[in-house]
């Protein structure tokens, strides 16, 4: 997420500038006056919009987009959101302290997450949720209230998610007192620009305020990335775990900027060299792939589904390459519409028997058409930018179903310490078939023998 821009906002807000010119720096659009933006910070509903390709940093998924609105933690406050369900294959809404992260209150001995899933989101009264009926509408409507204090009935009943963590950070990274909460949608149906943004509005003071939509033009995303370089190392294993080998990072690394929390992460390390290709093989878990109608991304693979649903393991899955530095790039290549990111989601990953083959190279040495038809393998590029530089790949699963998937890595029992990671043994063990295979070979090789030639190829250099 662009924090670097949400941070400009928030320390102006706390440094008594009108809370306008916050809002109004933050999207770069100085020629409005003071007197034509609303008393409250932070001026227009959902100031940045996440994608890499407006910001592409901490590990974005390519297939995800987030919109972000800080707002000011006020005991006295409450903010009201209102929309209507986009068509998509997920969404939520999530509520971060001024540290950017998850939070879990206790009340009444009861223990209240602050973030809600799209199945979980009760719809108004006349509509449906179309992730409890699988009928998607451009009418079912919702409201979620952001509340000081929340019981767990109330956000049973009433969409409700705490506004303000009991337990703060001592040390926060942000501005003491900001929260951030973000809109995220998973391949929304056509794309970004058909998702209908819902309303914000804030009371205060006993005064309530709507929002203003800032404008949708991508002016603030991608800002200053300075923030990052205080996010925790995402890869980076210092040798205890070598490259080409899947592991559980640890804890604290997964923590980052902003996590989901129905999302858990495979990571392999790996370093590009001419010539040759990465090639990762394993058994896919069951996702709703083919939900909808029309064509891949709008809707097929785009449209809610039941859930839970009882024949799906995830809701989503994808792997992805990414710079193994900061800001933690996806790797992309090309420029605007024709950019090209380094990742597959599972709609788009071709499967044989339920196994998918997944081969990263520079663009230079894609294998043939041909050949990675006959394997039924999908190409996903390493940075053409930076073609010598280490890299980490991850494989994502969302909302692991555990009756149907004891397999998933999401179920492996945590480390004791939050800075320990998981090694491959271990999670290979847990998997087993699930588990992602990898091997590094020449592009010549796999032509020839696919994932199990390269993989052959592999131990026996080893």
């Amino acid at each position: 997420m662009c924090a670097a821009v949400l941070l400009a906002a928030a320390a102006a807000a706390a440094t008594n500038l009108p809370s306008s010119a916050a809002s109004i720096s933050a999207r770069g659009h100085l020629g409005r006056t003071q007197a034509q933006a609303p008393p409250v910070f932070p001026g227009c509903a959902w100031p940045i919009e996440t994608t890499p390709a407006t910001a592409n940093v901490a590990a974005p998924d390519p297939y995800a987009t987030y919109w972000t609105t800080p707002f000011i933690a006020n005991p006295h406050d409450s903010i009201t959101i209102r929309g209507r369900y986009p068509t998509s294959r997920f969404m939520s809404f999530s509520v971060y302290n001024d540290s950017f992260q998850l939070f879990t209150n206790t009340v009444h001995g009861k223990s209240v997450p602050s973030d809600l899933s799209d199945y979980q989101i009760t719809a108004n009264r006349g509509s449906r949720n179309p992730w409890r009926t699988g009928r998607a509408t451009r009418h079912d409507a919702f409201t979620v209230r952001l509340r000081p204090r929340v019981t767990a009935a109330q956000q049973r009943a009433g969409n409700a998610i705490p506004m303000i963590d009991q337990n703060p950070p001592a040390n926060p990274s942000g501005p003491a007192g900001l929260g951030y909460v973000i809109f995220r949608t998973y391949i929304p149906a056509g794309g970004n620009t058909t998702v209908r943004l819902p309303s914000i509005t804030i009371r205060r003071n006993g005064r309530s305020t709507t929002l203003p939509p800032c404008p949708r033009d991508g002016t603030a995303a991608g800002r200053g990335n300075a923030a990052f370089t205080r996010m925790p190392k995402l890869a980076g294993t210092a040798g205890r775990v070598p490259e080409l080998q899947y592991f559980g990072p640890s804890a604290a690394s997964q923590s980052g900027l902003f996590p989901n929390a129905v999302n858990a992460y495979l990571l392999m390390e790996f370093t590009p060299k001419n010539g040759y290709v990465i090639v990762t093989h394993g058994q896919a878990p069951t996702s709703p792939t083919q939900a909808g109608h029309g064509v891949p991304g709008n809707s097929v693979g785009a449209y809610p589904v039941p859930w839970i649903h009882p024949d799906f393991q995830v809701r989503y899955w994808s792997i992805a390459n990414y710079l193994n530095t900061q800001p933690y790039p996806v790797v992309k290549i090309g420029r605007g519409s024709r950019a090209l990111f380094g990742g597959t989601a599972d709609y788009l990953t071709s499967l044989r028997n339920g196994f998918y083959t997944v081969v990263s190279s520079l663009p230079a040495d894609k294998p043939s058409a041909a050949a990675l038809k006959t394997y039924a393998a999908t190409w996903i590029p390493t940075s053409a930018a930076h073609p010598a530089a280490p890299e980490f790949q991850l494989l994502r699963n969302m909302l692991s179903q555990q009756a149907l998937y004891p397999e998933g890595f999401t179920f492996i029992p945590p480390p004791a310490s939050t800075s320990d990671s998981i090694p491959p043994a271990t999670v290979h063990q847990h998997m087993g078939a699930y588990y992602p295979q990898t091997a590094q070979c020449t592009v010549r090789t796999f032509d020839k023998g696919g994932w199990t030639g390269c993989l052959a190829a592999t131990r026996r250099a080893g």
